[in-house]
């Protein structure tokens, strides 16, 4: 199954710099399958996950629509004092 992922211009450093990529998956994969395949093909994609060290780290969400997944760049609310 193929399916095409819209990168935003601000993650395009990360992936070559390309706006729209074409993956080829199992038609098994689920969305999660999706992102693994992408962050091995593109490895600087994982810069932008928020993990235990960096947990205010710029992040990407995702939405899908058919078999189109949509990146999407977000910052995490900022802290209140």
């Amino acid at each position: 199954m193929n399916v095409t992922v819209i990168i935003p211009r601000s993650l395009q450093s990360a992936c070559e710099g390309r706006a729209k990529i074409e993956l080829g998956v199992p038609p098994t994969s689920d969305i999660a399958d999706v992102l693994h395949t992408l962050m091995a093909l593109y490895p600087g994609l994982k810069a932008f996950v928020a993990n235990e060290r960096r947990p205010q780290k710029q992040h990407f969400a995702v939405a899908q629509a058919g078999r189109k997944l949509f990146l999407f760049t977000a910052s995490p609310p900022a802290a209140r004092s």
